[in-house]
């Protein structure tokens, strides 16, 4: 009886704390206001018409007719669309892992304090603001299928023949992960400097009294309490990998013959070469349910909002 009284009475007090946090919080409103209508006209407006066109039949030209679910239904017979989820897949499974492993390894080396520390954090991040247009024509040049050209002159010297690069099926692919990994390594190496740098100092003092190697310390002090920072870089390189787009279009255009043909190409293809406006939004909505689903499992899995100290 006594908790039936109480209960309205608790609500009570925590609907007049809610309202008094809202009227404390309402002075700074107006300082968002412009990002809040940007959002608005640029994003939210933007994915409730592609909601819209979705269940239509548009080609940018003519009238929109709406054909219910069809568009949804047709992706369950595109062989091209499948092709492009499992290329995307694909990527996902060789981008992020590399990327992840890689920028962490650099990390580790540029968190000691050497001389030209600085010089290599700057020079290892340059890749990272570069045109993907200008590493395109970077990478086109030193992937040349040619046997004297760059990388197959030097793989050339151990006896490896030459391999054909951005115009094999199998390797097309991996070629675009290594791009991509060459870009953008140094975003990811500040982050997980951010992270090593977090690390209480006492505890790698406590490792070096009890006599623990350089690997080991790594191993059980600095891998675990990286839980945060690698949940984030696993996130966001996972964002990055399913929504490959750049050098795909610079560099193969899909091909050849659909190796490298993502979702986000694909999607890109049906709506600004085949004008097929509400085919190309059905695929953006299952590639947004496709991200969203990943990030929540990672999140849990991760436990990305769960400290450490």
């Amino acid at each position: 009886m006594g908790e039936t009284l109480l209960a309205p009475r608790a609500t009570h007090v925590r609907g007049a704390e809610f309202k008094k946090r809202l009227l404390q919080s309402l002075k700074w409103y107006p300082y968002i206001l412009v990002n809040l209508i940007i959002l608005l006209i640029f994003s939210v407006s933007a994915w409730v018409f592609m909601l819209y066109l979705s269940v239509h039949r548009w080609d940018l030209l003519g009238e929109r007719k709406f054909i219910w679910f069809a568009n949804f239904s047709r992706l369950a017979n595109d062989r091209i669309f499948g092709i492009a989820l499992k290329n995307t897949l694909q990527y996902l499974l060789l981008y992020t892992p590399a990327l992840s492993v890689f920028s962490l390894l650099i990390a580790i080396l540029m968190n000691g304090a050497f001389k030209g520390t600085k010089i290599l954090r700057s020079a290892y991040f340059l890749p990272n603001v570069t045109s993907i247009a200008v590493l395109a024509m970077i990478f086109w040049r030193l992937l040349s299928p040619r046997p004297d050209g760059p990388i197959n002159y030097l793989i050339g010297l151990v006896g490896i023949p030459p391999q054909d690069w951005l115009v094999s099926v199998v390797l097309a692919l991996p070629s675009l992960v290594g791009v991509a990994v060459w870009q953008e390594f140094g975003y990811f190496m500040v982050i997980w400097l951010a992270g090593l740098q977090g690390v209480p100092s006492e505890l790698y003092d406590a490792a070096s009294v009890d006599g623990a190697s350089g690997w080991r310390t790594h191993w059980y002090i600095t891998i675990p309490l990286l839980r945060p920072t690698a949940a984030f870089v696993l996130i966001i390189t996972t964002m990055h990998a399913l929504q490959v787009f750049g050098s795909i279009f610079v560099m193969t255009g899909g091909g050849p013959v659909y190796a490298t043909t993502t979702l986000v190409y694909y999607l890109y293809s049906q709506a600004f070469n085949f004008g097929k406006m509400g085919y190309s939004s059905a695929i953006s909505i299952v590639l947004f349910a496709m991200i969203l689903a990943v990030s929540i499992v990672q999140g849990k899995v991760l436990k990305f909002d769960v400290g450490l100290y």
